[in-house]
């Protein structure tokens, strides 16, 4: 059902550069390059795709608009912005398209009665039902492997359908009753998949798991040549919410490597050597090395975005990417023509440690600042919860040290386990793990 067609009196410009001052960024301020493109769609974009079928503008461009007079939405012309829809109570919420055959796959809803998966005839304009499901839809995919729909809740059904063309979707039976939150392939066509607290890697047709610290909302795998680097999303909005690395071998999960902490964070990217960070609820986009405890940058302060929901490439500029927010779609250019630059800077004017670690009963975190600034120090467990506060004081720049007893605000002993230890001041903010044993 169409339910709304834009028409605009006057041609749109989708390339307005828009310079912006970042005064408010993480580790410093810098000018950034952003296009607000497509602004009639001035509401929340939750995912993108592009595809080859005829008829559709803009490069292809599929969106998934969720809520109330969402649904899937692509332009026939510049100037027109078509949506289609099951219901107009019902938004999209996960796109991809079947070129060969000028058809779209999408997911709607969020909790209804008419959850599931549909099939959209580009040339027809008409929806046809695949499946429901009998719990949250999370996404549909398109992998070498076929295409593939998942959807689950905490508490409610769950699983993982499968189909080599499209025509036919079967279960995977091993995922039945889990709450399959993403999948992905690797360059040597491993599958991960996300369910839950688990990760699973693809052995030999059967599923081996590894337990994460939190659940897993995403995965991302870099692009060639760094298709087999695993990265993982683990969310529960907390401050433990952070990024790590998968490390596998011989269709075994072997351990995760803690990158960074991000509050909310809900999408994993990549751009020029980093990964691309995107949150919820008012947290921010971000740049970070990929590598443990990787430094971290902010970007796109000032844009006016709350929610970001997903990542994709623009295909005329060959150093960008796109973003999907809760106000519109975003182009991001020239955002590291001096981070590296700032970066090394930053790893020599700002250090955090603690010594020892792994220890027991006590270790002492040694930090330094650039300049004077309003300190904050405080230890989290792995739940987020905030054990206790070391700092909270005006400091000059220089070193410190403060020694942590492994005790909480009450002053009685903590279990064993992995720590967060989080340093704030006046512009930046740094993140590390420790390990008290017991």
């Amino acid at each position: 059902m169409l339910l709304n067609n834009y028409l605009s009196k006057k041609k749109i410009n989708c390339f307005i550069i828009v310079i912006l001052s970042l005064f408010s960024s993480t580790l410093f301020s810098q000018i950034r390059d952003w296009n607000q493109l497509y602004q009639m769609i001035d509401r929340p974009v939750v995912d993108m795709k592009f595809s080859s079928i005829s008829g559709i503008s803009e490069y292809g461009l599929l969106f998934a608009l969720p809520g109330n007079d969402g649904g899937l939405a692509y332009f026939t012309n510049q100037d027109s912005l078509n949506i289609y829809s099951i219901a107009s109570n019902i938004g999209a919420i996960s796109i991809v398209p079947d070129n060969p055959n000028e058809r779209i796959f999408c997911v709607f809803g969020w909790g209804s009665f008419s959850d599931g998966l549909y099939e959209f005839d580009v040339t027809t304009q008409e929806f046809e039902l695949v499946t429901y499901c009998e719990a949250f839809p999370h996404f549909v995919k398109k992998l070498s492997s076929g295409f593939y729909f998942g959807y689950g809740s905490w508490n409610m059904l769950g699983g993982l359908l499968h189909s080599n063309n499209g025509d036919n979707w079967t279960a995977i039976d091993f995922f039945n009753f889990k709450d399959v939150s993403d999948i992905e392939e690797n360059g040597d066509g491993t599958l991960f998949v996300s369910a839950g607290y688990e990760i699973y890697i693809e052995n030999e047709g059967s599923f081996n798991s590894f337990e994460a610290p939190l659940r897993i909302n995403d995965i991302y795998i870099r692009n060639y040549p760094n298709n087999d680097e695993v990265y993982i999303a683990c969310v529960e909005g907390c401050f433990s919410d952070a990024v790590y690395r998968v490390e596998y071998e011989n269709g075994e999960i072997t351990n995760l490597t803690f990158i960074n902490c991000f509050f909310n964070l809900n999408r994993i990217y990549e751009y020029e050597g980093y990964l691309v960070v995107g949150c919820k609820y008012g947290e921010g986009i971000f740049l970070v090395e990929p590598e443990e405890n990787g430094q971290i940058q902010q970007i796109g302060t000032g844009l006016g975005i709350n929610d970001v929901y997903c990542f994709e490439f623009y295909p005329v500029n060959t150093s960008n990417f796109m973003v999907g927010t809760d106000i519109g779609v975003f182009l991001a250019t020239n955002l590291t023509s001096a981070s590296n630059n700032e970066i090394t800077e930053i790893k020599y004017s700002i250090s955090l440690s603690n010594y020892p670690n792994p220890f027991n009963p006590t270790t002492t975190i040694n930090y330094s600042l650039k300049e004077n600034s309003q300190v904050s120090l405080n230890i989290y467990n792995i739940k987020g919860q905030k054990v206790k506060q070391l700092v909270s004081d005006q400091l000059s720049a220089g070193q410190h040290s403060i020694t942590w007893n492994g005790t909480d605000e009450f002053g009685k002993p903590v279990s064993g386990g992995i720590y967060f230890y989080k340093l704030k001041g006046d512009g930046y903010v740094r993140v590390q793990k420790m390990v008290l044993l017991k």
